[in-house]
């Protein structure tokens, strides 16, 4: 998949929020009150509740479609309260934040809130967000990657990822947007264990995400960023495999 320069940050910061806020008050909202999980699947063109169910949501690009047995609705996107009546017949507050385990719960917005989305930088994030869901499923798919979850566009977070190896070895493996910690979008890979890795080791660039990252201008710099992706997210895997008990 060819990956495209990454968009400045002040180009991106406003579809990103956006994006966040439809997958988090909207999306994520309207499959948790169906099925009682807001994980989600990312597309080339946005994210969805999962294919597989037989109704459902989708954001793409700019507009929400509504997903029945009798046919699909499109609408484009405008504010939050719009979208959640659109999507869900009422406005207000998710509950999806209750889930066990869930830790970061959705931000408070108005309703009114505008959601401002630029179709090329939706583009941009669609195919990163796909590109990275590709390399995660590939990995996940090996024999080396056990205990391996599925990789899932997680609405708290806003970023797809998995976890794989079982015990002091297990790592979460993913691919962000951008957020508070790294302001560009990126790949990472964290270990569950402090301390699982060794400082000297060149595959672990630490900081503050205490594990891995590569950006995506990085892997745009690449002739094929889908396997780029892969073999560093593999290399890491394979650090953690062969590490010391």
């Amino acid at each position: 998949m060819h990956l495209d320069p990454t968009p400045s940050l002040d180009a991106l910061a406003p579809t990103r929020r956006s994006w966040h806020l439809l997958a988090a008050h909207v999306v994520a909202e309207e499959r948790f009150r169906r099925v009682g999980h807001s994980g989600l699947e990312a597309t080339v063109t946005g994210f969805r509740t999962p294919e597989h169910e037989p109704v459902g949501v989708a954001l793409e690009l700019d507009q929400l479609v509504l997903r029945a047995a009798d046919g699909h609705t499109r609408r484009t996107v405008t504010t939050v309260g719009d979208s959640q009546r659109f999507v869900l017949g009422e406005v207000g507050p998710p509950h999806w934040g209750a889930q066990p385990g869930l830790h970061d719960p959705p931000e408070v917005v108005a309703p009114d809130t505008p959601l401002p989305i630029d179709e090329a930088v939706a583009a941009w994030l669609g195919t990163w967000f796909s590109l990275g869901t590709s390399a995660l499923r590939a990995l996940v798919d090996e024999a080396d990657s056990t205990d391996a979850g599925v990789p899932t566009l997680w609405p708290e977070h806003f970023d797809v990822g998995t976890e794989l190896l079982p015990g002091a070895r297990r790592a979460s493996y993913g691919v962000s947007p951008g957020d508070d910690t790294i302001a560009e979008p990126y790949a990472y890979v964290v270990p569950w264990e402090p301390g699982a890795f060794p400082p000297d080791d060149p595959r672990w660039n630490t900081g503050a995400l205490a594990g891995a990252s590569i950006t995506a201008a990085a892997l745009a710099a690449e002739p094929d960023p889908d396997a780029a992706l892969l073999a560093w997210f593999r290399a890491r895997r394979d650090a953690l495999l062969h590490r010391p008990a």
